[in-house]
């Protein structure tokens, strides 16, 4: 519609009553298309200016898409926004707040018509305001005219208009979450800020990687997938020798589930008081969580200890039941214990035995409390050379069985032992030699 001469008067007041997505309106490339559209229907914008806003919009593109597509960069902002909408089909509530979807479809109505905008309307409206400068005006057109664009036939190239896409997008919510937790799967707490953030590049080890550990599979994904089903589940504590496969296996099982809406959140260990504050976050969404604690072990009078006993057990705020805790360890009573800890059951000071007593009994309650134990042990010599053999078969490593053997257990004398992840560092290493000698 024309009003007063320009194109996207109506568009440009039709923005201001975005409410549910407005966040989408603080992205810089939204942001200049609409800061270009503003200075373009004031008679005294200046060509520079304008020529500037243009460009930045294709810059963000640049930055964050491979082909810039900014229809494609709205489809997008609109899917991973996590606002009152998205929140209450995660929680599935959306049939209780009908009017949410009304306004999304009203809203995005409105941000398609900015994501459509045409370049080539831009332009001309650039070159319209170029045909004032009388000595440069050829020059400046044809500067104009090599701008790049962003929306060649955007509506031609897309299968459906954004509308269109609402069902689909309610389902993945309700299904994978939103925001973040629709985005990614694997996230660290920062401590220091305060703040869950997602892992761009985690590890994908699938469970089909893990070997000789099919009982401990077996007990895990068991566990999870009750756990994922809305019945009652039990914190788990992976124990055993260190590079025996631990923490592979919580990542391969968060791999495994996490399309159906499982996340993890990793907490380091000097962060284990804000446990209470990561679960009051996490505990109205609408999917899984598993607060993932590495390498959990506790030294002689640690007192961090007493708020994961709490989330565990007996904590005056009750766990959600959307939250389990998984944690490796190489101790199995986690917190270190002395034989000075031992020398008061002994002693004649009947004061110093109920002090002894309380205190070990104290240390080995912290393990007792999860519900169950997974116990992972070093392979034996024949065991790590099947583990060896399979990851070279794997990794197309063509080399003389005997051979292979006897450099492997040179490697593992020389490095960590007889354990999968030696395996994998052996292998990983001999096959960097092979292709270095091609």
């Amino acid at each position: 519609m024309m009003v007063g001469g320009f194109m996207y008067d109506i568009l440009l007041t039709e923005l201001l009553t975005i409410s549910l997505f407005k966040k989408i309106l603080s992205d810089s490339a939204v942001k200049n298309l609409v800061l270009l559209l503003q200075l373009m229907r004031k008679s005294d914008s200046d060509l520079e200016d304008m020529i500037k806003a243009y460009c930045s919009v294709y810059s963000k593109l640049i930055d964050s898409m491979q082909h810039p597509d900014f229809y494609e960069h709205v489809s997008n902002l609109l899917l991973y926004d996590e606002n009152p909408f998205t929140l209450a089909c995660e929680r599935k509530e959306l049939c209780e707040k009908e009017f949410l979807k009304e306004q999304t479809e009203r809203e995005y109505s409105i941000l398609e018509r900015l994501a459509v905008v045409p370049c080539s309307y831009l332009k001309n409206k650039l070159k319209e305001k170029s045909s004032a400068n009388d000595t440069d005006g050829a020059k400046l057109t044809q500067i104009i005219d090599n701008l790049p664009e962003w929306n060649p036939g955007a509506l031609e190239k897309h299968d459906k208009n954004l509308n269109m896409m609402i069902p689909e997008r309610i389902n993945a919510y309700e299904k994978n979450g939103s925001g973040i937790f629709l985005k990614h799967s694997f996230f660290v707490w920062n401590g220091e800020l305060k703040q869950i953030t997602p892992v761009e590049n985690p590890d994908l080890i699938t469970l089909d990687r893990l070997y000789l550990v099919d009982s401990q599979k077996e007990m895990v994904i068991k566990n999870t997938d009750t756990f994922l089903n809305g019945l009652p589940a039990n914190n788990i504590l992976l124990y055993g020798d260190r590079g025996t496969g631990k923490s592979s296996m919580v990542k391969a099982i968060v791999n495994r589930f996490s399309h159906l809406g499982l996340r993890l959140v990793e907490i380091s260990c000097r962060n284990l008081d804000h446990i209470p504050e990561i679960t009051s976050r996490l505990h109205n969404r609408g999917v899984k969580f598993i607060l993932f604690i590495d390498d959990l072990a506790f030294e002689n009078n640690e007192e961090k200890y007493t708020a994961l006993k709490g989330v565990l057990e007996g904590g005056i705020e009750h766990k959600p039941e959307n939250v389990l805790l998984y944690a490796t360890s190489n101790r199995r009573h986690l917190i270190k214990e002395t034989f000075s800890d031992r020398k008061g059951l002994s002693s004649d000071n009947p004061d110093e035995e109920i002090r002894a007593r309380d205190n070990i009994q104290e240390k080995l309650s912290l393990s007792d409390r999860f519900g169950i134990t997974v116990v992972f042990t070093s392979p034996i010599k024949k065991e790590y050379l099947q583990v060896v053999h399979k990851m070279a078969e794997e990794e197309d490593i063509n080399i003389d069985p005997s051979l292979l053997e006897q450099k492997a257990m040179q490697w593992e004398l020389t490095y960590n032992g007889m354990t999968p992840r030696t395996a994998r560092q052996f292998i990983n290493w001999l096959k960097g030699e092979l292709l270095f000698k091609v």
